[in-house]
């Protein structure tokens, strides 16, 4: 036994070096510029608590050449990542009409941050955000104020990748960025909102990457709550407090069906089996979840306006960002 293990160790050593090289994996050196020093310990890397999509998502950020994305990279989005394009998204390269996991996040995130600089708000809060890169960006970038909500253990794990900034534009970040833990399902989250959301005049709620796993009575306890919490801010021009989500709509076409199906099997690997829930039915039952929930007026983000988007598989991806908006009472 001990010879079968020294020759499969060898062959091990010589073929997954020849494997990474002909899938492409990316070098290990950094983007130029100030670069981070090592990534978490070793707690933090197999704290299986913290959720498995934020370090994927962060892996493809960084993929994907977004600012400050190589502050959140992680070996477990690196292994994420790659795995999921071995063992499920192989099917991409012979089916060229089957958009990888990547372009689906891509849309997504590009789509949100478009509809956000076009916004320009003064306030954000981000539930879910994960390792998200976009709170660091427009605190630094923007001088924005922005908030970031998620379970305790997620902040705790982003909180020691930003001790890896330098002390100077952590300065920064401690008078704009504010990460914190809450339940976005708890009752008084209503309440707990509006008190992040007080004295802005163009406020903006997100939550990227997390509907798809609520079902419909929790999509419609959430929406409630961000239209209630946006409804108490004063001093907000008409239409100026948005909420900003991606939603998928069922769909019949069949070349739409095989990439759902595709980006089911790519979630169940990245959420380890977890899954999501049941897409809607129809951009009207969206519609009415919604304005039911308290919204004025909704409107999905035509990709075709997002200029940093590929056009090529846009029209096969069954989600879109979309544009909640109302008027709070008593705004100018």
């Amino acid at each position: 036994m001990g010879g079968i293990h020294q020759v499969s160790s060898r062959l091990k050593s010589f073929w997954v070096p020849v494997l990474w090289a002909l899938l492409g994996l990316p070098p290990t050196t950094m983007s130029q510029g100030i670069t981070p020093k090592p990534l978490l310990g070793d707690t933090a890397e197999r704290d299986v608590r913290v959720g498995p999509t934020a370090h994927y998502t962060a892996y493809a950020w960084f993929r994907l050449g977004m600012p400050y994305a190589e502050w959140f990279k992680t070996q477990t989005g690196a292994r994420l990542f790659w795995s999921l394009r071995v063992g499920v998204e192989w099917v991409t390269r012979v089916t060229q009409s089957v958009p990888r996991m990547i372009d689906y996040l891509e849309l997504r995130h590009r789509s949100i941050d478009h509809t956000l600089a076009r916004l320009g708000p003064d306030r954000v809060v981000e539930l879910g955000a994960g390792l998200s890169r976009r709170g660091v960006t427009w605190a630094l970038d923007h001088g924005v104020d922005y908030v970031e909500v998620d379970l305790p253990q997620m902040i705790d794990a982003k909180k020691r990748l930003l001790l890896r900034f330098p002390k100077a534009i952590r300065s920064t970040l401690d008078e704009r960025l504010s990460l914190v833990s809450a339940d976005v399902l708890a009752p008084d989250f209503e309440a707990w909102l509006a008190e992040r959301l007080e004295g802005s005049r163009r406020p903006v709620v997100i939550a990227e990457g997390l509907l798809g796993y609520f079902d419909t009575g929790e999509r419609q306890r959430l929406a409630s709550a961000i239209a209630g919490a946006l409804r108490r801010t004063q001093q907000v021009p008409r239409y100026s407090a948005s909420f900003l989500c991606d939603l998928r709509v069922r769909s019949q076409a069949s070349k739409t069906r095989a990439a759902v199906r595709a980006m089911r099997a790519a979630i169940r690997v990245v959420t380890r089996g977890r899954g999501a829930r049941e897409d809607f039915t129809s951009e009207a039952a969206i519609y009415r979840l919604f304005t039911s929930a308290g919204f004025d007026a909704a409107r999905p983000i035509d990709p075709a306006q997002v200029p940093e988007l590929n056009s090529g598989l846009l029209e096969q991806i069954p989600m879109r960002v979309w544009h909640f908006t109302l008027t709070p009472s008593g705004s100018s």
